[in-house]
């Protein structure tokens, strides 16, 4: 009986398979640089990281940091739209890729999927306290 009691008591101590977080789930760090481009004013830059490169055709997960030319600060109240688009190929995407806030202007865009390999636009609108523009050129291994 004692024998019982106890296992029933370990095994509701040992965490469920449920609450183990797998190998696959660990966050991704997105330090690595891609490009940085500068705003069609000039007054923004805009820099794009990814956990690595070179970037691969498919979903794409990114970090796009904007900060000001002059004095590298970021942006506050500032509102991305993302637009992708294959110049060799006449057309963008229709299904619209998420992009979170992580910070005062740094953005995670995330279920982006860029398809093909091959050049790739992310065409930038900017607005909020500062309204601007800006193209990101990105080069895609198959």
């Amino acid at each position: 009986m004692k024998s019982a009691m106890l296992l029933c008591l370990l095994l509701s101590a040992t965490p469920t398979p449920t609450s183990m977080s797998p190998a696959t789930e660990k966050p991704v760090v997105l330090a690595t640089p891609v490009t940085s481009v500068t705003s069609t004013s000039g007054r923004l830059r805009i820099e794009v990281l990814a956990d690595a490169v070179p970037l691969r055709r498919g979903p794409q997960r990114l970090r796009i940091r904007v900060t000001e030319v002059a004095t590298g600060k970021p942006i506050p109240s500032m509102v991305l739209a993302l637009q992708p688009w294959m110049p060799t190929m006449g057309h963008g995407l229709d299904s619209p890729a998420r992009i979170t806030l992580q910070g005062t202007s740094d953005f995670e865009v995330s279920e982006l999927d860029l398809f093909m390999p091959g050049a790739w636009e992310l065409r930038l609108t900017l607005s909020g306290s500062v309204e601007d523009k800006a193209v990101v050129r990105l080069q895609l291994a198959r």
